[in-house]
């Protein structure tokens, strides 16, 4: 029994340095940086894709946001997943990318001309 317990923790610390370098993972839930709304990152085929998973209420005869894709077809390259933004706030579609740093996640969209804004999301 006791060649059992020591083969169980030698296997245990030959996979953690494999776990320790797993890739980081976008996967889940998004708080925007002005906390406004609620982004649901998740897998779409080999590509990850965001949708609003929650927002505030809509204004009177205004369509709720809700469920709209907004990160659109992001593929992974290294640390960083590129693709297209799509921007609720003005109707159009840009280059953009998302990289990871622990619970945060930076989201960056770019202007053809490299013009390039974004902001900070917290891991829900």
């Amino acid at each position: 029994m006791k060649i059992l317990v020591v083969a169980a923790v030698a296997c245990g610390f030959s996979l953690a340095p494999a776990a320790a370098q797993a890739p980081a993972n976008p996967l889940g839930l998004w708080r925007v940086a002005d906390g406004s709304a609620i982004i649901r990152i998740k897998a779409c085929g080999k590509a990850v894709c965001g949708y609003v998973a929650a927002a505030p209420a809509p204004a009177a005869g205004a369509k709720s946001v809700v469920g709209t894709k907004i990160l659109l077809g992001l593929r992974q390259e290294g640390e960083i997943w590129r693709g297209a933004i799509f921007n609720i706030d003005d109707g159009k579609t840009y280059h953009g990318e998302i990289s990871l740093n622990g619970d945060r996640l930076k989201v960056k969209g770019c202007l053809p001309n490299g013009f390039c804004g974004g902001e900070t999301w917290r891991r829900e």
